[in-house]
């Protein structure tokens, strides 16, 4: 038998391309271990295998999230997924949800509650700061809402919100705590049992060194109520309640839900295990202490930090001011072409505005710090202010 096709095959032809050094906000350059890891077979979802990866990655999360609580999986997707996810299961049709904004992820968070019918409400800092806990809990008690969401980290300002007594302030007027921490989590202090966080999600691409495809999710006993009691459906693919079964949440339940990809499980695997050889307080440790000795060649070359107190910037990304003059595509450009670095300029609210400099995950160490500053010191120098 014949048909007739009427697409002709197209020709995909193999590009040279240097990778560059990946020191933007994410994705990182990976672990060794992980680029291994890809390789390793290919199982099916009903092989004891297969359930044996899923149980070290729930017990490994448990340590990383620093939490004891059963219902700990990771969602088939990037960050995305995890945010839609805690959303979705938490917070159902005209229940509302705070949303703390003070970056790009935040305005994520509200695009995607409104798409499911959820009432936003909206409270503000200026981007370069963060929230103080007698505005959220102020907000909190006027609104009463079903939860607040709020980043931890946020790769688009280079900010790091306080949480610890947040969880606390919620649970006062019966307000779930759902914190992001895609590019937090490994590099900044979290502790998600003692400070009372309800749901909280992450992804690997960031400080964990791993690819973008898979996130790691957790949620409280209180949570879980909500999830068990609620009233509407989440999206099938992220129905917690559905998926706590395959990943064995509560003890011998080997069901499928769907096939998860057996190379994002063991990436994700071997990440947590580069976290295990150091310990999570150490790696905490490692990324603080590249950011101060990056901080320290920053000012020393006169640059200017978009986040002007401390205490309040992000241990995995900084973000830079330039000097009046500078274009900061062509500073990413030439730090690119001439120092193979790749650093990133601003996006959404802060297009125009900064650079975003990453330092974590394997690349969070002082060599990598020194490259770093020492290619902005020449690119400073090297590229001529424009008419501005």
């Amino acid at each position: 038998m014949s048909y007739n096709t009427t697409v002709p095959p197209p020709k995909i032809v193999d590009r040279e391309f240097i990778k560059p050094a990946l020191c933007g906000p994410g994705p990182c350059d990976v672990w060794p271990s992980v680029a291994e890891a890809y390789s390793k077979p290919v199982i099916t979802p009903m092989c004891d295998e297969y359930f044996h990866v899923l149980d070290d990655i729930r017990e490994g999360m448990k340590y990383i999230f620093q939490t004891k609580s059963k219902l700990v999986l990771a969602l088939s997707g990037a960050g995305h997924a995890g945010m839609e996810a805690v959303i979705t299961n938490l917070v159902g049709p005209g229940e509302t949800l705070l949303i703390a904004a003070r970056g790009m992820w935040d305005e994520r968070a509200f695009i995607i509650a409104k798409r499911y019918g959820i009432k936003v409400e909206v409270t503000r800092v200026p981007l370069y700061a963060t929230f103080k806990l007698e505005h959220l809990e102020a907000e909190i008690k006027r609104l009463r809402p079903t939860a607040l969401f709020i980043t931890h980290g946020d790769s688009s300002t280079g900010t790091v919100q306080k949480i610890q007594g947040l969880g606390d302030i919620c649970h006062k007027y019966g307000t779930l705590l759902i914190v992001d921490t895609v590019v937090s989590l490994v590099g900044e202090p979290f502790l998600t049992d003692a400070w009372g966080v309800d749901a909280v999600y992450t992804s690997t691409q960031k400080a964990f060194s791993g690819p973008a495809g898979i996130s790691p999710v957790a949620f409280s006993a209180r949570a879980e109520e909500k999830i068990n009691n609620r009233r509407h459906e989440p999206p099938f693919y992220l129905d917690i309640k559905l998926l706590a079964p395959q990943w064995n949440c509560y003890g011998n339940t080997r069901s499928y839900h769907h096939t998860l990809s057996p190379p994002m499980l063991w990436a994700l695997r071997a990440c947590i295990k580069e976290v295990l050889k150091q310990s999570i307080e150490q790696s905490w440790a490692r990324h603080a202490a590249t950011l101060a000795h990056l901080h320290k060649r920053l000012r020393e070359l006169s640059f200017d930090f978009f986040v002007p107190v401390p205490e309040d910037r992000l241990a995995t990304v900084t973000t830079i001011t330039l000097p009046k003059g500078y274009d900061y595509l062509e500073f990413v450009k030439y730090m690119r072409a001439n120092h193979n670095i790749l650093i990133f300029g601003g996006i959404g609210p802060t297009v125009g505005k900064m650079l975003r400099v990453g330092t974590m995950g394997i690349n969070s160490t002082i060599k990598m710090a020194d490259e770093i500053a020492d290619g902005m010191a020449d690119t400073l120098r090297a590229l001529k202010k424009s008419s501005l």
